[in-house]
């Protein structure tokens, strides 16, 4: 057992708080200013309580014999955080859950019709009999538009391409279905044009760069919500190095009420 040595920093970023063990390995926990929608109480509840333990453990290594440290710090623990850290990993959770939710909404393919089971048969049967992945790879992002691309996510057609593609051709699907979902052409018509004065249909960059946002916006936050789950990750950590014992004890403290 050893001293324990705390500090705290403001990275612009967000604040970052450390603990580390004398002459030992060092764990820091930094909460970004820039999280997932709901998060952010949790998050400031979180920090506070992880404050409050850097404060008991600099009592603890300015009173105590090195050796009593750490059971201590244990007994410290489940009180000052295993809510704040519960309460935090709920809020992820139902960002998580509502971030999903609307993935799974606009990629959900509507039930067919008979037109438009006849129009998804043809575009799988064409996906189907290209002869190379580059001429699959092309119908998908090129030629074919929603009814086309329902069809091929119906029957798990885009499973045969690399991720990066699937992911690709997968965020164009979102994005043509989020146009079709919520109507979003009519917010934005054509504009007039000394050739066009005036025009008639819609303003099919303007609808594009809309939807693309909005892909752009639901791949942040899962981003943002991934940066959350090694948040919990450096809490465990954080909790080992305070009370010097395993990454799977520090984990059974924080999960724990007092």
């Amino acid at each position: 057992m050893a001293k324990l040595q705390v500090a705290s920093s403001d990275t612009g970023r967000g604040p970052m708080i450390s603990v580390t063990i004398d002459n030992g390995p060092t764990q820091h926990l930094f909460i970004p200013k820039d999280l997932p929608p709901g998060v952010d109480q949790a998050a400031a509840r979180l920090l506070a309580a992880y404050t409050l333990l850097n404060g008991e453990a600099a009592r603890a290594s300015a009173t105590l014999l090195p050796e009593l440290i750490g059971p201590h710090m244990m007994r410290a623990v489940p009180g000052l955080l295993a809510s704040p850290y519960a309460g935090f990993v709920d809020a992820v959770g139902a960002s998580a859950r509502e971030n999903k939710k609307v993935v799974a909404d606009l990629g959900a393919v509507p039930a067919s019709t008979v037109a438009t089971a006849a129009i998804r048969q043809r575009a799988v049967q064409m996906f189907d009999s290209a002869a190379t992945i580059g001429e699959k790879v092309r119908l998908a992002t090129e030629v074919f538009g929603l009814p086309q691309l329902q069809g091929l996510v119906e029957v798990d057609a885009l499973s045969i391409l690399p991720d990066n593609v699937q992911s690709a051709i997968m965020d164009r699907y979102l994005m043509l279905s989020y146009a079709s979902k919520y109507g979003i052409a009519s917010k934005h018509p054509a504009i007039a044009t000394p050739d066009n004065p005036i025009p008639s249909g819609i303003n099919n960059d303007a609808v594009e760069s809309e939807a693309k946002a909005m892909i752009a916006a639901i791949r942040a936050l899962t981003k943002k919500i991934e940066n959350c789950s090694q948040i919990a990750r450096d809490c465990i950590a954080y909790v080992s190095i305070a009370c010097q014992c395993p990454v799977g004890q520090a984990f059974d403290l924080i999960t724990k009420q007092a």
